[in-house]
């Protein structure tokens, strides 16, 4: 199994994760966290040695050999001078139960509390992405998330600060929320029209909306050869549903 294999498989898997807990589909979260953090932590033995991965490295024939489980990986990494903190490993050790409880049996366990536990599973996995495999999530996640993260991850703080030092570092920073990623402090203007968030690495406009007039970091949306603004955008639809309730009401 190559390193690029567990670590795009791993990728796939915590998008999953973080969809459905986003989605309340918490037990899919569950699942997909989870095989996340096997991923992630094998990822973390292959860089040392790729042997390392199989249960029994001294199989003549290793390739073809089974893995090591999820619950060994921590010894094996205390082995190897690695050690996951006592509550990561007690962390793991917990969501592979539940796994295995979910998977191979009737779960047991409290679904509030693992409702409860799975973000900081998922913190987790953002630190050992981040501080020992050099891939932060800001570059390891699809953009349509950054949203989701910005309420359920601690390691997401990091990102938005070290976004914000860029945009420091760059000038012209201003004090609006990406359209894209809502982030604040992020936004630099590059000229008098073109914004940059240095989180998500996505382009905007800086103009006059031209239905409501205001100054705003947005990208815009062509409507009868109109600029308008997500806010004005968004207003519109509210507009037209509440025509349809008062429709249905009779008014």
């Amino acid at each position: 199994m190559s390193n690029l294999s567990l670590l795009s498989a791993a990728q796939g898997f915590l998008v999953e994760a973080l969809d459905n807990h986003s989605r309340a589909k918490h037990q899919f979260a569950l699942l997909h966290a989870v095989t996340a953090t096997e991923l992630l932590l094998k990822e973390r033995l292959a860089r040392v040695n790729a042997a390392l991965v199989f249960k029994d490295i001294d199989a003549k024939q290793i390739a073809g050999s089974q893995t090591v489980s999820l619950k060994q990986i921590p010894q094996r990494l205390a082995n190897l001078g690695m050690s996951l903190a006592p509550h990561e490993v007690q962390l793991v050790n917990t969501f592979s139960g539940w796994r295995n409880e979910l998977v191979h049996h009737l779960p047991a366990f409290d679904p509030k509390l693992a409702e409860r536990l799975l973000p900081q599973l998922l913190d987790f996995l953002a630190g050992t992405l981040r501080r020992d495999l050099g891939s932060p999530l800001e570059g390891f996640l699809p953009k349509s998330l950054f949203r989701v993260v910005t309420h359920v991850l601690e390691d997401w703080r990091t990102a938005i600060q070290n976004a914000a030092i860029a945009a420091q570092a760059e000038g012209q920073v201003l004090d609006e929320a990406c359209p894209t990623c809502g982030a604040r402090a992020v936004l630099c203007l590059r000229n008098d029209t073109d914004v940059y968030c240095h989180l998500c690495r996505t382009a905007s406009e800086y103009g006059e909306c031209d239905r409501c007039g205001r100054m705003v970091v947005s990208r815009f949306s062509a409507v009868m050869d109109d600029r308008i603004c997500k806010r004005c955008i968004d207003d519109a639809g509210d507009d037209y549903i509440n025509l349809l309730i008062d429709a249905g009401r009779g008014k």
